[in-house]
């Protein structure tokens, strides 16, 4: 029979430190992930056959909370919004966000930016950028060969 020794990194002092300030960390990293996603909205993009829609989860905000431009093919979305308590009242806890957010997308030759579009219903931001007859599927057709 033969005697192995065994290293346990847990059983020294020195390595449930090490373990511990990892779990920390992941924790730290974890939440900072979780805040930097809350910072601002989530945005889900659809291809049409005429156009791309753009939705923004905002939920709070007003129509007129929101600004959205475009310069040089930089479509540009922000908002700011703030939490003004009532006179007299004081929050115990506030989880609703607020504060300011800003996103930017390149839209690129494809959309006529002349024909952009929004719209603020139910929470969502729904950004229509028409595409260019260019950029438009095309009818299938018969080309002749001579």
């Amino acid at each position: 029979m033969t005697l192995v020794s065994f290293y346990n990194p847990l059983a020294s002092r020195r390595s449930g430190y090490d373990l511990e300030r990892l779990l920390d960390n992941f924790v730290k990293s974890t939440s900072e992930l979780a805040n930097a996603q809350m910072s601002y909205p989530a945005v889900n993009i659809y291809e049409e056959p005429e156009r791309f829609r753009l939705e923004v989860a905002a939920p709070g905000y007003t129509k007129d909370d929101f600004k959205v431009s475009i310069d040089n093919d930089i479509l540009k979305i922000s908002a700011d919004k703030q939490n003004n308590p009532v006179e007299g009242e004081a929050y115990t806890r506030c989880e609703f966000l607020a504060g300011s957010f800003e996103r930017t997308f390149v839209v690129g030759k494809a959309i006529d930016t002349n024909k952009i579009d929004a719209r603020y219903e139910n929470g969502i931001l729904t950004v229509y950028l028409a595409k260019r007859d260019e950029a438009k599927p095309q009818k299938p057709r018969s080309i002749s060969v001579e």
